[in-house]
């Protein structure tokens, strides 16, 4: 359950992806069209174009009040997403340190040549395609689908195009195990719920509106081009890849369907299986040699969400689909490498869409800083000698005095059984914290040995290498103690964002979260805590809401609820989705309540426990709420908005700050909030979860 930054990367990517599609299907998107002020019981003011002429008073608008300046300078960019401006203030700092010629270690030597081969543009571009052909070639000359078979499991084969298989905890009081994946390569699933498949498609303008993944798209042309597919097919080639993928990774765990389903569908998604019990999912593709050459077969169990998709991807895997699914394997392949081969194709996409071209100067950064090569390394720097340990300890210190809160925010539920409430405090009691790096550390890339270009090595090569360390370095883990840091193996930690995982039932706070709009340096202890500590709050509360609370203490589908506090806790869960469906937040259309549910009820309750925090503090709850409303200061286009509605499991930005302040006892206290002003609500019709 991610938090909202992650819809930021998500929707700046969407807005220059659409641009790319476009261009392959020949389609426009549709004109902005003004119209009067919209949205109910509040105007939509994070719509460029729906502001009001003057600001609201904060009795009546909250986030209008609040952040109005903002949203008046920004109408006439027509958009302006400050948690998105991390990405280019903490990029800069990483290079400035970089430039310290103190700094050494073995990483950072390995970073230096990786480096320097991503800047090397003539090597690149005399390499083209020549170091990957040979792998698209053994695709290509299967001629059934038992060959395809050994080249996919031939161990000088170094790619796995149809499985992830993370190594992470079982249970956290077991030992590490193998996860299962689906690994995408035309669908994507963010873990904000921005999922691109459901569905098969058949016109581009849905295909389009699924599309949203920068990389993803702009490789598109790229690699069908690479592919030898004849430009006047590309669309018709790209549906089918999509549609090919859909057909079995819709069966597989997606948060928009977990957030849509009935309550115990997170519970049981993951089935833990012994390899035996896998094998018994596939007859046709290699599943169980596809592990063993990865060496993920050591695992005493594996846990794969939601095993259909395994045997409808066994179902596709035939000879009557040969050809169908050695395109597919070669675009997958192809797909993973593009990024570290010849940038020039993608410069004429990018170009199109007006972003710096990738060179010598800028390749560097877009090939390091990446989960599955030097992220980490990079993570660790800024971690360190950018935010340093003060920020750490300080982070440690809110986190856990939110968690204290929550305790006693738990003990107040007087719907809440004594069985449940010892199995709530329970939970809180093994709760892990990964604040600004992992528990376990980050990885060690002291054994990495690259070539440099000069000894005859590639940056293709390299990445190559990187790639078997990492596995092996991630493979030590398995069979050890489970450690609740292992989600951050999977993703960049420069990432802005925040996230609960209610396998591990850990808290993680990245790195990348932490610059100067979420943390300014002059930030009060109320600002910090209406700021940051919100976020925190937020994602504390995800183990208690629609989803968490269907895991227990040790990341089991063990719901913590009895089945008669579930009736009860549905209940509240089911307000809080009538109230946010009655809500107008374009012209015609009312807030999904239903989809949205896990992610209000996390708000709801995450922002009770950081004012809870702050009252507690006796600190300046006016400054509070008012660095509340700040953070979550956005102005997109109504077609962004629109695009949001659809894939976005977050309610749009001015609703988590008004519907949310509006249900605190200290909102109404602060700002003296009486019958009849916009921002009052009936005692009765008041939301709550957790407290009293």
């Amino acid at each position: 359950m991610k938090y909202l930054s992650k819809r930021a990367v998500a929707l700046l990517a969407l807005l220059l992806c659409l641009t790319v599609v476009v261009g392959v299907f020949g389609e426009a998107l549709p004109a902005e069209e003004t119209a009067e002020l919209f949205g109910s019981p509040w105007v939509n003011s994070m719509v460029t174009g729906n502001l009001p002429e003057t600001a609201p008073e904060e009795k009546d608008d909250f986030y209008a009040a609040v952040n109005y300046d903002f949203l008046a300078a920004s109408q006439a960019a027509g958009m302006s997403m400050p948690l998105a401006a991390s990405a280019g203030e903490i990029q800069a700092a990483v290079m400035s340190l970089l430039q310290d010629e103190s700094l050494s270690g073995n990483g950072i030597d390995q970073l230096k040549i990786f480096w320097e081969q991503a800047a090397d543009m003539d090597a690149l571009r005399k390499d083209s395609l020549s170091r990957i052909s040979p792998y698209l070639e053994r695709i290509a000359a299967a001629t059934s689908i038992q060959e395809l078979n050994e080249v996919l499991t031939a161990e000088d084969f170094p790619f796995s195009p149809y499985l992830a298989m993370p190594v992470a905890p079982l249970a956290l009081n077991r030992e590490n195990g193998v996860w299962i994946f689906p690994a995408l390569a035309l669908t994507s699933d963010y873990s904000n719920g921005a999922n691109s498949y459901s569905e098969p498609v058949e016109d581009a303008v849905t295909f389009q509106q699924k599309m949203s993944s920068l990389e993803r798209v702009l490789y598109i042309p790229v690699v069908l081009s690479a592919l030898e597919v004849p430009s006047g097919d590309t669309a018709g080639t790209i549906l089918d890849l999509f549609n090919t993928e859909v057909a079995y990774v819709k069966e597989g765990y997606s948060e928009a369907k977990a957030a849509a389903s009935e309550y115990g569908f997170i519970s049981s998604a993951p089935q833990r299986m012994t390899m035996e019990e896998l094998g018994s999912q596939c007859s046709s593709f290699p599943l169980t040699a596809t592990l063993a050459k990865f060496g993920k077969d050591k695992a005493s169990a594996f846990v794969v969400p939601c095993p259909g998709w395994l045997k409808e991807l066994d179902h596709l895997w035939t000879d009557e689909n040969l050809n169908r699914m050695k395109l597919l394997t070669q675009y997958k392949v192809l797909m993973e490498v593009v990024p570290f081969l010849s940038p020039e194709p993608i410069n004429s996409l990018r170009e199109l869409n007006q972003q710096q071209p990738l060179d010598a100067a800028t390749n560097p950064w877009f090939v390091c800083n990446r989960a599955d090569t030097f992220g980490h390394l990079l993570a660790k720097l800024y971690a360190e000698k950018v935010l340093g340990n003060e920020v750490k300890d300080q982070f440690t210190s809110v986190t856990q005095g939110l968690i204290d809160t929550y305790r006693t925010l738990i003990e107040e539920t007087d719907w809440l059984s004594a069985e449940s409430r010892v199995k709530a405090l329970e939970k809180l009691d093994h709760m892990r914290l990964n604040v600004l790096e992992p528990d376990g550390g980050y990885f060690d890339f002291s054994g990495l040995k690259l070539t440099p270009t000069s000894e005859g090595g590639s940056l293709l090569d390299s990445y190559l290498v990187i790639k078997a360390y990492l596995n092996e370095a991630e493979n030590a883990y398995i069979g050890k103690p489970a450690k609740a840091d292992l989600p951050w193996k999977v993703i960049n930690p420069l990432t802005t964002n925040c996230f609960y995982d209610p396998f591990s039932n850990s808290v993680n706070l990245l790195p990348g979260f932490v610059f100067s709009w979420t943390c300014p340096g002059n930030a009060s202890e109320a600002q910090v805590l209406g700021g940051l500590g919100t976020v925190i709050g937020h994602e504390i509360s995800h183990a208690f809401d629609y989803a968490g609370s269907q895991c227990d203490a040790y990341g089991l589908g063990n719901p913590i609820l009895t089945e008669t506090d579930r009736e009860v806790f549905l209940e509240k869960v089911k307000a809080v989705e009538d109230y946010y469906n009655g809500i107008t937040i374009l012209p015609g259309i009312s807030c999904r309540g239903t989809v949205l549910r896990v992610e209000n009820t996390a708000d709801l309750a995450g922002l009770k426990a950081a004012a809870a925090l702050a009252k507690a503090k006796g600190l300046d709850m006016k400054a509070f709420f008012h660095e509340y409303a700040r953070i979550y200061a956005m102005a997109v286009p109504q077609s962004v908005q629109e695009l949001l509605y659809s894939i976005d499991m977050h309610a749009p930005a001015y609703l988590r700050v008004n519907v949310n302040v509006q249900m605190a006892d200290e909102f109404r206290e602060a700002f003296n909030i009486q019958e009849g002003d916009g921002m009052y609500i009936k005692p009765e019709d008041r939301l709550m979860t957790w407290g009293k």
